[in-house]
Protein backbone atom coordinates (compact mmCIF):
# COMPACT_ATOMS: atom_id res chain seq x y z
CA UNK A 1 0.00 0.00 0.00
CA UNK A 2 1.44 3.18 -1.13
CA UNK A 3 0.69 7.12 -0.12
CA UNK A 4 -2.24 8.89 -1.77
CA UNK A 5 -2.24 12.56 -2.50
CA UNK A 6 -4.32 15.02 -3.96
CA UNK A 7 -4.53 19.36 -4.07
CA UNK A 8 -5.30 20.46 -0.56
CA UNK A 9 -4.61 24.20 0.96
CA UNK A 10 -7.18 24.63 3.81
CA UNK A 11 -4.20 23.87 6.73
CA UNK A 12 -0.47 23.76 7.82
CA UNK A 13 0.86 20.09 8.65
CA UNK A 14 1.02 20.58 12.28
CA UNK A 15 -2.08 22.63 12.63
CA UNK A 16 -4.34 20.37 11.70
CA UNK A 17 -7.30 20.58 13.55
CA UNK A 18 -9.93 17.32 14.84
CA UNK A 19 -12.55 18.69 12.65
CA UNK A 20 -10.43 19.30 9.33
CA UNK A 21 -9.54 15.39 9.76
CA UNK A 22 -12.91 14.26 10.51
CA UNK A 23 -14.00 16.55 7.30
CA UNK A 24 -10.99 14.61 5.40
CA UNK A 25 -12.30 11.22 6.53
CA UNK A 26 -16.20 11.81 5.30
CA UNK A 27 -15.03 12.99 2.26
CA UNK A 28 -12.44 9.84 1.46
CA UNK A 29 -13.57 7.11 3.11
CA UNK A 30 -17.58 7.62 3.96
CA UNK A 31 -18.63 6.32 0.58
CA UNK A 32 -20.34 2.79 -0.87
CA UNK A 33 -22.30 2.67 2.58
CA UNK A 34 -19.24 2.39 4.91
CA UNK A 35 -19.51 4.37 8.00
CA UNK A 36 -17.35 6.02 10.78
CA UNK A 37 -18.41 5.39 14.63
CA UNK A 38 -15.37 6.43 16.14
CA UNK A 39 -11.90 8.22 15.40
CA UNK A 40 -9.09 9.57 17.14
CA UNK A 41 -6.91 11.96 15.55
CA UNK A 42 -2.69 11.96 16.81
CA UNK A 43 -1.43 15.09 15.55
CA UNK A 44 1.94 15.89 14.19
CA UNK A 45 4.21 17.71 16.93
CA UNK A 46 6.58 19.16 13.92
CA UNK A 47 7.07 18.57 10.32
CA UNK A 48 8.74 15.25 10.40
CA UNK A 49 6.33 13.78 11.80
CA UNK A 50 2.99 12.33 10.91
CA UNK A 51 -0.74 13.01 11.41
CA UNK A 52 -1.79 9.73 12.68
CA UNK A 53 -5.67 8.81 12.54
CA UNK A 54 -6.98 5.72 14.19
CA UNK A 55 -10.39 4.73 12.45
CA UNK A 56 -13.16 2.49 13.34
CA UNK A 57 -15.20 1.77 10.55
CA UNK A 58 -18.41 0.16 9.74
CA UNK A 59 -18.49 -1.87 6.47
CA UNK A 60 -21.57 -1.84 4.97
CA UNK A 61 -22.42 -5.60 6.08
CA UNK A 62 -22.28 -4.47 9.52
CA UNK A 63 -19.12 -5.82 10.34
CA UNK A 64 -15.84 -3.27 12.32
CA UNK A 65 -12.47 -2.77 11.43
CA UNK A 66 -9.56 -0.78 12.32
CA UNK A 67 -7.41 1.86 9.51
CA UNK A 68 -4.30 3.50 10.84
CA UNK A 69 -3.97 6.58 8.11
CA UNK A 70 -1.35 8.49 8.53
CA UNK A 71 -1.39 12.18 6.90
CA UNK A 72 1.17 14.75 5.54
CA UNK A 73 0.11 17.96 4.41
CA UNK A 74 3.12 19.53 2.20
CA UNK A 75 3.16 22.10 -0.35
CA UNK A 76 -0.68 22.56 -0.73
CA UNK A 77 -1.05 18.73 -0.91
CA UNK A 78 -2.44 16.18 1.73
CA UNK A 79 -0.73 12.76 1.69
CA UNK A 80 -2.19 10.10 3.40
CA UNK A 81 -1.64 6.36 3.78
CA UNK A 82 -4.04 3.52 4.97
CA UNK A 83 -2.49 0.54 7.14
CA UNK A 84 -5.30 -1.65 8.84
CA UNK A 85 -5.17 -3.14 11.94
CA UNK A 86 -4.34 -6.69 10.83
CA UNK A 87 -0.90 -5.89 9.39
CA UNK A 88 -0.03 -4.84 12.80
CA UNK A 89 0.95 -1.27 12.05
CA UNK A 90 3.86 0.58 13.96
CA UNK A 91 1.66 3.61 15.43
CA UNK A 92 -0.20 2.31 18.48
CA UNK A 93 -1.64 4.77 20.65
CA UNK A 94 -4.58 4.21 19.60
CA UNK A 95 -7.61 4.50 22.06
CA UNK A 96 -7.90 1.07 24.13
CA UNK A 97 -11.40 1.73 24.17
CA UNK A 98 -11.86 1.01 20.33
CA UNK A 99 -10.63 -2.38 20.42
CA UNK A 100 -13.88 -3.29 22.32
CA UNK A 101 -15.60 -2.42 18.52
CA UNK A 102 -13.71 -4.90 16.91
CA UNK A 103 -13.84 -8.47 16.31
CA UNK A 104 -11.25 -10.76 17.63
CA UNK A 105 -7.64 -10.13 15.84
CA UNK A 106 -7.27 -13.10 13.03
CA UNK A 107 -3.60 -12.49 12.67
CA UNK A 108 -0.83 -12.54 14.50
CA UNK A 109 0.20 -9.58 13.48
CA UNK A 110 -2.80 -7.70 14.64
CA UNK A 111 -2.66 -9.53 17.98
CA UNK A 112 0.66 -8.12 18.99
CA UNK A 113 -0.16 -4.82 17.66
CA UNK A 114 -3.58 -5.00 20.03
CA UNK A 115 -0.99 -6.16 22.92
CA UNK A 116 1.04 -3.06 21.99
CA UNK A 117 -2.01 -0.67 22.21
CA UNK A 118 -3.40 -2.45 25.73
CA UNK A 119 0.14 -1.95 27.45
CA UNK A 120 0.32 1.90 25.79
CA UNK A 121 -3.52 2.12 27.34
CA UNK A 122 -4.25 5.44 26.19
CA UNK A 123 -7.35 6.87 26.93
CA UNK A 124 -9.58 9.65 25.40
CA UNK A 125 -8.93 11.35 28.37
CA UNK A 126 -5.23 11.18 27.77
CA UNK A 127 -4.70 12.15 24.38
CA UNK A 128 -4.60 15.75 22.41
Amino acid sequence: MGWTSFHYNETTHTNWSESQAKSFLQNEFENNGYKIPVFHLQKANTQHDHNVLYVVFQHPDGYNFLMVILVDIKDQEIFFKEVPSDFGPIEDKCPVSFLKLLPEPKSNFCREWRKRVIKNNVTLDKVS
